[in-house]
């Protein structure tokens, strides 16, 4: 095992093509200048095995270093070589790199798919990853794939985390499900009742004018009046605006797949849950399938306001965010599918099914609510 340089592009990009062909929608492995980022970035540890002269086996890990946060993803083996253990070998090295007490990370967190064997799912329980939620129809290799989230939390994570957060209802089910495993404190629900949306529709567009400096702007958090703002290891490609462009929506977009996150919204005085419902309309247009949103734990009424907006709490993310005081505070995920759910193939771990039962739940039950205020 060694980290890979950009020497071995060819060699890594070829190893994800032997699996996947041309489908795999990480723009770390899809776009050649992304690869090529990814393996000069100073924040990128890109992991490779090895077997006489052949890189067999691929593991990337993005940091986050202002959050004591990092990100391991794009794990794969080639299929000659599964079986053998190799990709718990090199999360483990990972870990005791990283984790270390005292050490740069106070928690990595990984994407694991669905389709993977049950047996993987028990090796990343015996390396210390929990399971916090789950992300249906996030991504589109083959046809779409849910996929999970796992937390690896050190004792400092949990010792800084703000504690209590306040979350609306149709939130507290999927917190209890994490509060068991990770024994921490109950959560206080907060009932919401918010405005009815004024009438008419809001528009957006994108901004093909939106220039670098911009964005850097976002980056460098000086845009004022900024909401759901914290996305870590997301940048924004692309800005949807009004025609005052005084409402901004910041998305990182990749279209070979139709995944977006959305990185941060400016409203004005408008209405919010309006203006992620246009959000939404605008991105379903250029052919977005999947909508993620970060949503703080400790903002109940932004927490309604995305729901109201579709926008469906499916994981609990623990202690990600470091703030200006030390403590690390909790986000819910939640997330928007513009594409009907299915959940053929899922091979389900006992610590994640009741996660997609729970979105199940609240998918259907926000579909009635549509109904009835029909």
């Amino acid at each position: 095992m060694r980290p890979a340089d950009v020497a071995d592009q060819e060699a890594v990009r070829g190893l994800y093509f032997a699996t996947y062909g041309d489908r795999y929608g990480l723009p770390e492995v899809a776009d050649p200048e992304e690869t090529r980022r990814a393996l000069t970035s100073d924040q990128v540890i890109w992991l490779l095995a090895e077997h006489e002269q052949t890189v067999v086996a691929s593991l990337i890990i993005a940091i986050v270093p202002e959050h004591r946060l990092a990100k391991s993803f794009g794990g794969i083996v080639h299929p000659d070589y599964r079986g053998q253990k190799i990709m718990e070998h090199m999360l483990r090295q990972a870990l005791e790199h990283l984790m270390v007490e005292g050490g740069p990370f106070d928690m990595i967190y990984a994407v694991v798919r669905t389709f993977i064997s049950l047996e993987f799912h028990n090796d990343l329980k015996k390396l210390g990853f929990v399971d916090v939620g789950i992300f249906p129809n996030v991504r589109k290799v083959q046809r779409y794939e849910t996929h999970g989230l796992k937390v690896c939390l050190g004792k400092e994570a949990l010792r800084a985390r703000r504690r209590t957060p306040r979350l609306i209802p149709q939130a507290h089910t999927l917190y209890e499900i994490v509060r068991s495993r990770l024994d921490i404190e109950p959560a206080r629900v907060v009932p919401v009742r918010l405005p009815t949306a004024p009438p008419g529709r809001i528009e957006l567009s994108v901004r093909n004018d939106a220039s670098d400096l911009e964005k850097i702007r976002f980056l460098l958090k000086t845009t004022r009046n900024m909401v759901y703002d914290f996305f870590p290891l997301h940048q924004p490609n692309l800005i949807l605006a009004d025609s005052t462009s005084k409402l901004r929506a910041f998305l990182s977009f990749q279209p070979k797949d139709g995944h977006a996150t959305l990185v941060g919204l400016t409203t004005g005085e408008a209405n919010r849950a309006q203006v992620l419902n246009a959000v939404g309309d605008q991105c379903e247009a250029m052919g977005v399938v999947y909508l993620e949103l970060l949503v703080s734990a400790y903002e109940p009424e932004l927490q309604a306001q995305a729901y109201q907006a579709g926008f469906l709490p499916c994981a609990y993310f623990p202690a990600a965010l470091l703030n200006r005081q030390g403590e690390r505070e909790d986000f819910l995920v939640t997330s928007k599918t513009f594409v009907p759910l299915h959940f053929r193939g899922l091979r389900l771990t006992e610590d994640s099914k009741p996660f997609l039962l729970e979105f199940f739940k609240l998918y259907t039950s926000s579909l009635w609510e549509e109904l009835m205020d029909a």
